[in-house]
């Protein structure tokens, strides 16, 4: 992408909404570019934030070890995203680890510049404030799924999401476009591989999804639709 093009896209995205064109020209100067290869990590669990990290082109994956040592995925994030970015704004270590799904592009700012740009532009504090307020809502609304709904219906979500996140069409259906392995869905429904593994399975023998090796598409989004509302 040239400059240009990053500072079109920054106008896009929720963090920088509604700033002047002048000032997302400023802003796009500031900021490092850093490619990333599938596989590897943006920054780790733990880690101290140095950087804010602007995802400009690919998928990544946030994923958390929790205290008793199961890995769990907690959400994958698209262009325009900014990971990490709760433990930017705060300077507190990250509660994740942000892994690159396919090869991707972010931009990156210091972290005491950030801070600046808050002070001079007041409509990223208020679109970073609504951006946290948003990723507690979901993670909020993730626990009560968790806790309360049956694991078909947590399964169904999942999919119905990387859907209408990544969804390219496909013969009679719809795929998600990035490497999706069965334990990165178990991992982000909360349930197990075996569980997963067999639910798909028979999906698959009624029509309603297809995959392959670590490929998923939605073939019946109807009825997927039903069964992640509880009918």
């Amino acid at each position: 992408m040239s400059r240009q093009d990053d500072v079109d896209f920054l106008g896009h995205t929720q963090l920088f909404n509604d700033l002047a064109f002048e000032a997302l020209e400023a802003i796009v100067a500031m900021a490092t570019p850093r490619l990333v290869r599938a596989g590897q990590a943006v920054f780790l669990q733990g880690g101290e934030p140095t950087h804010l990290h602007l995802l400009m082109k690919g998928w990544v994956k946030i994923g958390q070890v929790t205290g008793s040592g199961a890995p769990l995925t907690i959400r994958v994030m698209e262009p325009g995203d900014v990971p990490g970015c709760v433990a930017a704004f705060h300077r507190t270590p990250y509660p994740a680890t942000a892994t690159a799904v396919v090869d991707g592009r972010l931009l990156t700012w210091p972290v005491a510049l950030v801070s600046e740009l808050m002070e001079r532009h007041p409509k990223i504090t208020a679109n970073a404030l609504n951006m946290v307020s948003g990723r507690v809502k979901e993670m909020l609304h993730r626990s009560r799924e968790f806790a309360t709904e049956p694991v078909e219906r947590r399964i169904a979500r999942v999919l119905l999401r990387l859907m209408s996140q990544a969804g390219q069409p496909v013969g009679g259906g719809m795929e998600i476009g990035f490497p999706l392995s069965r334990q990165d869905i178990a991992e982000m429904a909360g349930t197990t591989l075996h569980t997963v593994s067999r639910t798909l399975r028979a999906w698959e023998r009624q029509g309603l999804v297809s995959g392959g090796r670590q490929r998923v598409a939605v073939r019946n989004e109807k009825a997927l639709t039903a069964i992640a509302a509880g009918g």
